[in-house]
C-alpha cells in the first residue's frame, strides 16, 4: 500500500497549467528524487503534496486517507477544514529552500511548536523528543540559540529536525541546498543520506545530481508540468536514447 498517491493531479494558474494530469505513488521507505529544468512544475507538485496549494483537479491520498475538498463561492476547490488540513499536513513534512524558521523563536521552540500545537503532545514530551533529535544530528548545544546565530547549513539541519519532530509519513525537500554556500552543502546532504539509510520515506526536488544518483531508489524527470521519464538512477542517468534527458544533462555541463 503506497504511503502517498497522486491521481490525475493538475494545477492551473489562470491560463497556465503548471502540473498536468500527474500520477505518482511512493512506498514506505522509498527515496524518490525529482529533477528537471526550472519551471518544470517540480516545486508546484511538492506544494500540492504538502497541501500548500490546492490541486485544480485530481486526488491526493495520504496513508490511505483521501484529502477532502469542497467548492468555495468562486467555484474553486479548497480544503474541507483547517482542522482536517493540519492533521493531514502533519503526516507530510516539508523542508524549504530558505529554511522558514521562526526568527523570534529559539531552535528548541521552533522544533516543539508543531508537536505541541498540532499533534497535542505535552510540552515535556515534545522537548524530550526534540532534544533526542538534536543530539542525533549534533546540534543539541544549539537548542537555545536563535536562527540568526546559526550558519545556513545549521539552519537547514534544524529545519529538517523540525519536520522530523512531527513524525511524518513522508518528508518532502524542495531544493534544500540551493540557498546554501557551497561549503555548507555537504553537511545537509550527509544528514539527508543518513535519513534515507534509516528508512525515511523521502521525495526530493534537487539539482544535486550526485545525491539523486547515489541515494535515490527512483528518479523522476519533469518537463513542462509532466513526469516524462521515470526509473532507477541507472536508467535515468545512463539513458542514451531519451532526447529530453540528454538535452537536460547536456545543459548542466554546458
Amino acid at each position: 500500500m503506497p504511503v502517498l498517491e497522486l491521481v490525475n493531479i493538475s494545477k492551473t494558474f489562470g491560463t497556465k497549467t503548471v502540473v498536468q494530469s500527474t500520477n505518482f505513488s511512493i512506498q514506505k521507505g522509498e527515496v524518490v528524487s525529482i529533477i528537471g529544468p526550472s519551471g518544470a512544475g517540480k516545486s508546484s507538485l511538492l506544494r500540492m503534496i504538502n497541501l500548500l496549494e490546492v490541486p485544480s483537479s485530481g486526488q491526493i491520498v495520504i496513508d490511505s486517507q483521501p484529502v477532502e475538498y469542497k467548492l468555495n463561492r468562486a467555484s474553486h476547490l479548497t480544503f474541507l477544514s483547517k482542522f482536517k488540513l493540519s492533521k493531514v499536513r502533519s503526516k507530510v513534512g516539508m523542508v524549504f529552500q530558505h529554511f522558514n524558521l521562526w526568527e523570534h523563536k529559539s531552535v528548541l521552540d521552533n522544533i516543539i511548536e508543531g508537536p505541541v500545537n498540532v499533534n497535542k503532545k505535552s510540552k515535556r514530551e515534545a522537548i524530550r523528543h526534540a532534544e533526542e533529535l538534536l543530539a542525533r544530528v549534533g546540534l543539541l548545544e544549539k537548542k537555545d540559540d536563535y536562527p540568526g546565530m546559526l550558519s545556513g547549513g545549521q539552519q537547514q539541519r534544524v529545519a529538517i529536525t523540525r519536520a522530523l519532530a512531527m513524525e511524518p509519513s513522508v518528508l518532502l525537500f524542495d531544493e534544500p541546498t540551493s540557498s546554501l554556500d557551497p561549503e555548507l552543502v555537504g553537511e545537509v546532504l550527509q544528514m539527508m543520506t543518513q535519513l534515507a539509510e534509516e528508512g525515511m520515506t523521502m521525495i526530493v526536488v534537487t539539482h544535486e545530481m550526485r545525491f539523486a544518483r547515489q541515494v535515490s531508489d527512483r528518479v523522476l524527470y519533469m518537463e513542462e508540468g509532466r513526469i516524462v521519464a521515470e526509473g532507477t538512477p541507472e536508467e535515468i542517468f545512463e539513458s542514451k536514447d531519451n532526447a529530453r534527458l540528454n538535452r537536460f544533462f547536456s545543459s548542466l555541463h554546458g
